[in-house]
Formats: C-alpha cells, structure tokens, sequence
C-alpha cells in the first residue's frame, strides 16, 4: 500500500512539474512571436528580381511589356521606424549604383512595411528577424526577394 501512494504521490509530482515546464515554453513561445520595428534593427543582405512595367495603367499586362529589374546590396533598420539601403540594380541591363531611406514600420504579427522612392515593400519577419521576405507592393512593379540578417 504505501510503494502505491509514493508511486501515485510521485506520479503526481511529475504530472505537476510537466505542466509548469509546458506552461513556462508556452508563454516564452506566445513571447517571441510578437515584433515591433526593433525586432528587425540590424542590417541585411538582400537579392532580389523581378519585373518593372513603365506603362503599367492599373490592367494586367503582357510579359512582354515588363522590363527586367535585379538588384544585390544591403537593407538596414535602426530599430525606431528609419530604413536604409545601398545597392546595385540592373535595369534592363542598365548598372546602376543607389542608396536611399525611407520609413519603417513592424507590427506586432510580424508583418510590416517600408516605403522608399521606388514604392512601398511588404515583409514578413521569420525567425525573430533573421530574415524578411519582401514584395514591392506598388502597381506594375512586380518585384520580390529575401532580405538575410548579417
């Protein structure tokens, strides 16, 4: 009788300590999803491609009609709302060197935006902000990549 209450008393014991440890992960879990403009302060290297439409008027268009755009360099967010980048693009096949800055902002589900003199980028966080999927969200730019924290 008594091996059987210390076997139910330790069983118990052990069903108790399993749901704090459970509890404990959960909470740190809920914890970490959330984002904010700091989450993604740090600078990222980024490629991305795609295609611009210079005639684009609000209908869908042709491939033919779109210009190919590629473009390598770095994004960096100072963790208060202010982006920057540098970078190459080739437009068309036309190097051009760049640097711009412009506002940022992350919300709390990890998505988030960026608006620069191109247009403004959509993100997504991953990964508590080693890296951001990214789109340019603006009419007849159809351009989109992978920014990596360094």
């Amino acid at each position: 009788m008594k091996t059987r209450n210390r076997f139910l008393s330790l069983a118990i014991s052990m069903s108790v300590i399993f749901m704090l440890i459970l509890t404990a992960n959960h909470a740190t879990v809920k914890a970490n999803l959330g984002c904010n403009d700091a989450t993604i302060a740090g600078t990222y290297g980024f490629a991305l491609t795609g295609l611009v439409s210079p005639s684009f008027k609000g209908q869908p268009q042709q491939i033919g009609e779109f210009i190919p755009l590629a473009a390598a360099g770095i994004f960096s967010f100072d963790g208060n709302g202010t982006a920057s980048r540098s970078f190459t693009a080739s437009f068309g096949g036309q190097i051009s060197p760049s640097n711009d800055s412009g506002p940022y902002k992350v919300t709390s589900g990890c998505k988030g935006s960026a608006t620069f003199p191109d247009g403004t980028w959509r993100m997504v966080v991953i990964d508590h902000g080693r890296e951001i999927k990214v789109i340019n969200a603006t009419p007849g730019i159809l351009v989109e990549g992978v920014l990596t924290q360094q």
